[in-house]
């Protein structure tokens, strides 16, 4: 049987839309029917149904929904297995990362790994700090680079590199003359905020309910998906953020200044998790062992790599 059907099939009971499945997988909406018309015709049911809008499983759906699901992970597994059987110099890793990392840090390590390890095929999926946790915690990925911290019984990691969190301004802005500045002189500020999940968003909400300061009492004007997309925003003058000092090792480049945080607590760590299991394939403890061994070098690579970036 295809295992592709089954894929599709989980992607649309979870978008509950066919044309988002569609754009997901780089196929056509019809196509996407075709399949599900495909399954309904080989199982003699129908899976799918319409509620207003969206796309509701039947019961017989949502029973296929959950084996699909363990089928696809399943032959995850077993691809995974076999390649235990593989010199480490071949195989796959999957990767997760948070968006400071996963922008700022990792293209420039992976291009490093891939270097010197051409066979290994390498994927990496940017998402907020929350999801990498939870894809971690199911063993969709192999490794996560997160901004924080979350327990979970599922995952083991490290502590890897060290962030600071900055202040950033336009450069015109009254602000912009500072060279450190408080949390306090920024509540009466309009605020650009990071996304919920997000682990700089986490990291400044810490910041500010340590010092008694309510979210609820900042003029927080919008929230941004990105750290670029809130970049942007402060340089066209929206307003202000706190971001990692990762985001602006360039920032002389654009519209933007950037001010030092003067609060003893505006460090966090970035970590390093992955499933907690007594077996790895030996692809992905190589990994782990290389981002062990770059923790003091990695300022010195992405900036050297930046650089060289930028001037072409």
């Amino acid at each position: 049987m295809n295992l592709n059907l089954f894929k599709t099939y989980v992607r649309v009971v979870e978008t509950q839309n066919l044309s988002k499945t569609a754009e997901d997988f780089g196929i056509s909406q019809p196509a996407v029917t075709k399949q599900i018309q495909n399954l309904e015709d080989l199982f003699g049911v129908l899976l799918l149904e319409r509620s207003g809008r969206k796309l509701k499983p039947t019961e017989a759906g949502e029973i296929l929904y959950n084996y699909a699901k363990d089928i696809i992970k399943a032959v995850d597994k077993t691809e995974r297995a076999m390649e235990e059987l593989a010199d480490s110099r071949r195989g796959s890793l999957y990767l997760g990362a948070s968006t400071i990392p996963g922008q700022y840090i990792m293209p420039y390590l992976i291009k490093l790994y891939k270097d010197k390890f051409s066979a290994i095929s390498v994927s990496m999926d940017i998402a907020d700090t929350e999801k990498i946790f939870s894809r971690i915690g199911e063993r969709e990925l192999d490794i996560g680079i997160v901004g924080g911290w979350i327990n979970n019984r599922k995952i083991d990691g490290f502590p890897w590199l060290e962030d600071e969190l900055v202040v950033v301004v336009p450069a015109g802005h009254k602000l912009a003359v500072y060279q450190e500045i408080g949390l306090k002189n920024l509540v009466n500020e309009r605020w650009i905020f990071r996304e919920k999940g997000s682990g700089t968003r986490k990291a400044i909400e810490g910041l500010l309910a340590a010092r008694d300061i309510r979210k609820e009492d900042l003029n927080i004007y919008m929230e941004a998906g990105s750290t670029e997309a809130v970049l942007a925003m402060v340089e066209s003058g929206v307003g202000i953020s706190i971001v990692s000092r990762w985001a602006i090792k360039r920032v002389e480049m654009r519209n933007i200044k950037a001010i030092t945080l003067d609060e003893v607590d505006a460090h966090r760590l970035f970590y390093i998790i992955y499933p907690r299991q007594k077996v790895r394939r030996k692809s992905v403890n190589n990994f782990l062992e290389y981002l062990k061994t770059l923790k003091d070098s990695t300022e010195a690579i992405v900036t050297a790599n930046g650089h060289q970036r930028y001037q072409g």
